[in-house]
């Protein structure tokens, strides 16, 4: 049967090396669009992070959804506006917290166009995601939070090497309780346990009535592992994970080689 919703990541799928959507991968996905196939960011990046590309793309229109933060929220597409969320609160702040202080990392947490953070030197990843996502950074020391504050996710950072080193002393309950992704080498993300870009794309599809054989989707990380459990076609880029390609149907270009527009035209056209 024919794909009806292809499901994409952003950075290293989507995006070229310089954050951008290729003129032939735009045009792609037009005729994708023209096809009446639902056409789904989702990215780990908040909405604002998403917005442009949106804008760039002609799917910031009503009828149009995305998924941000890695499957904390479902938006309308049109104006941002979560129909769907899995949030945080800071109960989670104060204690993902104490633990990167332990640990000697750095934590940031992303609350709806805003960056909070209580590390007095602000860590240069965080600095990162600031600027990929078009979002300010506030440091706010812990004990002035407002108590009523809800997070779309929490950031936990450092250079990739300590970061892999100190994982594994993270509480083996702290994996029973939230979703915890690796999303790129720097960076560790908590999410709420019921938050991650399969079950978002799950309950897109039954918003859309489609079936699991009518969904594409792809990636490049292994926070995208998700998004293949939800689709019958599930295409890793080139440059992706070697764990995401075994477990892809298929494997396209680089994203610095047009990969996601050759998978849509082999696959979903």
């Amino acid at each position: 049967m024919a794909v009806k919703l292809i499901a994409i990541d952003l950075d290293g799928t989507l995006l070229n090396t310089h954050h951008q959507v290729s003129d032939y991968v735009a045009n792609v996905l037009q005729q994708a669009k023209k096809n009446n196939i639902h056409i789904i960011l989702a990215s780990g990046r908040p909405y604002s992070g998403i917005q442009p590309y949106l804008q760039q793309l002609g799917l910031d229109k009503a009828g149009n959804y995305c998924i941000s933060n890695n499957g904390s929220v479902i938006h309308d597409a049109s104006n941002g506006n979560h129909l769907i969320d899995f949030l945080l609160g800071m109960d989670d702040y104060q204690k993902i917290y104490q633990q990167t202080e332990e640990l000697a990392l750095s934590l940031h947490a992303l609350g709806d166009h805003k960056i909070f953070t209580a590390n007095k030197v602000i860590g240069f990843y965080t600095t990162h995601e600031a600027y990929l996502s078009n979002t300010l950074i506030h440091y706010v020391p812990m004990d002035e939070m407002p108590k009523d504050l809800l997070f779309t996710k929490l950031m936990i950072s450092s250079e990739e090497n300590y970061l892999s080193s100190v994982i594994k002393k993270i509480p083996a309950s702290y994996f029973q309780q939230y979703t915890l992704v690796r999303s790129t080498p720097y960076f560790l993300e908590v999410l709420n346990k019921n938050a991650n870009k399969g079950l978002a794309i799950q309950a897109l599809a039954q918003q859309l009535d489609l079936y699991k054989h009518e969904i594409m989707c792809i990636g490049d990380q292994n926070n995208d592992l998700p998004m293949f459990d939800a689709a019958g076609i599930c295409v890793a880029m080139e440059n992706a994970t070697e764990e995401l390609k075994s477990r892809a149907t298929y494997i396209t270009s680089c994203n610095d080689s047009d990969g996601v527009a050759k998978a849509i035209e082999q696959y979903a056209l």
